[in-house]
């Protein structure tokens, strides 16, 4: 379960769960692929860049995004206490392509890779105008969207 940035050129840092062991994660796929599977229309697969060990049950995520002249570039960062952010992984230079040319999507997801079912409960979702980076998130009502999402099996509303 996680966020992603989502274009053919993708990253992402989730939350994996792999023989009871969880773990942040933080994902990619870039363009540069190979000339046969670029002919074919087959996009590359994901790489995991990083993997970082974790004991405790919540875990905050975010994406920095910096379109500031045509930088497009996304950071991805975690934290355990919701005030100190730490970058995992690498930079995404965002690329918008033809494919997928309504530029970057931006997401949360929860899939199950061995057994159907399970759920994750996402506490809220912030969009803000502002890149933090590693510094502690502040919410600007004025000109931030929040929403609250909860995903299991049935709506909470």
């Amino acid at each position: 379960a996680g966020m992603i940035a989502l274009q053919r050129q993708y990253g992402s840092v989730c939350i994996k769960m792999e023989n009871g062991r969880k773990s942040i994660v933080m994902h990619t796929v870039n363009s540069g692929q190979p000339r046969q599977r670029a002919r074919r229309n087959q996009p590359s697969p994901p790489v995991e860049v990083e993997n970082i060990p974790l004991s405790q049950s919540t875990v905050s995520l975010k994406i920095d995004c910096d379109f500031r002249d045509r930088t497009d570039k996304a950071y991805f960062y975690y934290s355990l206490d919701s005030e100190t952010w730490t970058k995992i992984g690498s930079v995404l230079q965002m690329a918008y392509t033809l494919p997928h040319f309504m530029g970057y999507r931006f997401g949360l997801f929860n899939y199950a890779t061995e057994t159907a079912g399970g759920f994750v409960d996402f506490d809220y979702y912030r969009i803000s105008d502002e890149i933090t980076g590693s510094a502690a998130l502040t919410v600007h009502t004025d000109r931030t969207t929040e929403t609250v999402t909860h995903a299991t099996d049935r709506p909470r509303w």
